[in-house]
């Protein structure tokens, strides 16, 4: 059976060797300072019987003590010249122990995470902190936070995750100044979403786990590929989600897509979903004024996706994973609007939506602060006081695409204009013609 889903997924998608230790995040405002119990002081030297100068406070059901103790206490190889590191623990109600933040000196990162971050594009931005994160049963991630320049001239702050094998697994811009990755701490799946993944994929590392709306996300590292598994609220598996490289797309796929009428377009991201209904290629196309999605299945159908399709995860129009302040800003702005999917992308956490009878793509930074907004329009819908401007000021030159952009500061359109040979501009433009 083949069928439009519309679904709902998050994201799965060093060679500075410097010796000063890292810089110390802010403590969040939003800890309330407590005096700690016996059974949780109990707790926490149990672990980490050097811990020095204790702060204990709490965050929502959970209680943080920050402290000192030398670099490495917890990692099978530790420091050895008494380097004296911030550490954050986190326990339930029940003292049990949950997380451990620890800032690490750039010395006692592993091979493979400076290797992989060498091998990004911010290899050659500064950077500011490095934290280590160990949580009951998941996987060990390595968070690198640079700050730099973009080629657009932008300064940013950028959060990279790694595995301890040296694995990206999320990247994150401007994220919060006192981010504690209280998120990070795993919620608890019931034993068959357990036991479908140790059935299913046996050797997988659990990296984070979130439940919202009913919904369960697994994301797994499955030898080096991340994929983001999805449960309904009766625990059922929904989907399997796995973003690929051009490259590792099969040729047979591949020669189905030239081959339909979608053949002339760019291709932009492609996703390979396994679902209880079967298997497709998920491809994110470009072509002048008209952007698409369509499915490639193996048998040579390929299906455009369409936003006022089937909406698994929950049959609440409430998009799944998203949740919290987000929903609540994507319901304020866009009034009716449904919530498609979600993922990061390039940093950001796009969510796409349907509303007025469009798919629009809304962004938003790792601090969950709304960044942009975004929608393909057709030429033909374009205000007459925009083309008239354009016709006016570049005569030699074509529409070759339009989008409208919403930022905090402005709207506009956005054109893109083809003249002779290969010569392409970029042009902003207010609907009322007024180019910026």
């Amino acid at each position: 059976m083949k069928t439009n889903f519309n679904l709902i997924v998050s994201g799965c998608i060093l060679s500075l060797m410097l010796s000063a230790a890292s810089c110390n995040k802010q403590r969040p405002e939003n800890l309330q300072n407590i005096e700690a119990t016996p059974e949780l002081q109990a707790a926490l030297f149990d672990l980490y019987p050097e811990a020095q100068d204790v702060k204990w406070s709490q965050k929502n059901s959970y209680y943080v003590a920050d402290f000192k103790a030398p670099a490495g206490v917890t990692p099978e190889v530790r420091s050895d010249n008494g380097d004296l590191v911030n550490y954050s623990a986190w326990f339930d109600a029940q003292y049990q122990w949950q997380m451990t933040e620890e800032d690490l000196p750039q010395y006692m990162i592993p091979d493979a995470v400076w290797a992989a971050f060498d091998a990004t594009e911010y290899a050659d931005w500064r950077i500011d902190d490095i934290d280590m994160l160990r949580r009951g049963g998941v996987e060990t991630i390595y968070i690198i936070e640079v700050e730099g320049t973009t080629a657009d001239g932008v300064h940013q702050e950028v959060d990279l995750y790694f595995s301890e094998d040296g694995v990206l697994v999320k990247t994150v811009v401007d994220a919060e100044e006192d981010y504690d990755y209280n998120d990070f701490i795993p919620d608890t799946p019931s034993g068959s979403i357990q036991e479908y993944i140790a059935t299913h994929y046996p050797d997988a590392r659990i990296v984070e786990i979130d439940i919202e709306h009913g919904m369960t996300e697994v994301e797994i590292i499955d030898g080096r590929v991340c994929r983001e598994l999805f449960f309904d609220s009766s625990q059922n598996w929904m989907l399997t989600r796995t973003e690929l490289r051009h490259s590792q797309v099969p040729e047979d796929i591949l020669g189905y897509l030239r081959s339909s009428e979608y053949g002339n377009y760019r291709m932009d991201d492609v996703d390979f979903y396994q679902t209880p209904e079967g298997e497709f290629y998920r491809f994110e196309l470009e072509y002048r004024d008209d952007d698409i999605e369509v499915d490639v299945y193996a048998d040579g159908t390929v299906t455009p996706v369409t936003g006022n399709g089937g909406n698994p995860g929950g049959g609440d129009n409430s998009g799944g994973m998203v949740g919290g302040s987000i929903e609540e800003f994507i319901a304020d702005k866009y009034p009716g609007a449904r919530i498609l999917e979600q993922d990061w992308d390039d940093g950001y956490l796009e969510v796409e939506i349907w509303h007025d009878n469009k798919e629009k793509d809304i962004y938003f930074n790792g601090a969950g602060e709304w960044v942009r907004s975004k929608w393909d329009v057709r030429i033909s819908e374009l205000p007459k006081e925009v083309t008239d401007t354009l016709s006016k000021e570049y005569p030699d030159y074509r529409i070759d695409d339009a989008e409208y952009i919403q930022t905090p500061e402005s709207e506009y359109y956005l054109i893109e204009l083809e003249g002779r040979g290969d010569s392409e501009k970029n042009i902003r433009i207010t609907s009322d013609g007024t180019i910026l």
